[in-house]
């Protein structure tokens, strides 16, 4: 095989597994994200800035676009289920809404890198976590 074949045949499966990833970014696979770093405020008192552990969030979330679930497990083992009431795709990202306990939240994926950001809104106070999501 020719260095040149090699170069081209390299290319197409760099091009393959990248096209793959980004497949499964858009919600046809389940996700596992990671929650990297936090804010949290509240309409009483400053805002909070770490690790998820550090406002009582989830460290871990998964996904299931396709079943309309969102499973997390908070430091303490607690664990979750919300229902995704909507699912869009919109300028290479995947958007999730929902409510829990009184709060709206979204989840926006981006379709490309799997950077996530995750804001939570109700009673008050306000949520913003930053992360990264994978297929499963």
């Amino acid at each position: 095989m020719t260095e040149k074949l090699k170069s081209i045949l390299g290319a197409a499966l760099l091009s393959a597994s990248t096209l793959t990833a980004a497949a499964a970014l858009d919600g046809s696979a389940p996700l596992l994200c990671a929650v990297t770093h936090t804010v949290n405020c509240d309409s009483g008192s400053s805002c909070i800035e770490g690790p998820a552990d550090a406002v009582n969030l989830p460290v871990f979330i998964i996904i299931d676009a396709q079943n309309k679930t969102a499973q997390s497990t908070r430091v303490g083992g607690e664990q979750r289920t919300s229902e995704i009431l909507s699912v869009h795709k919109e300028g290479g990202a995947l958007v999730l809404l929902g409510v829990e306990q009184g709060a709206g939240w979204s989840v926006a994926i981006d379709g490309s890198t799997g950077k996530m950001t995750l804001a939570v809104a109700g009673k008050g106070i306000g949520f913003l976590a930053l992360g990264a999501c994978t297929p499963r």
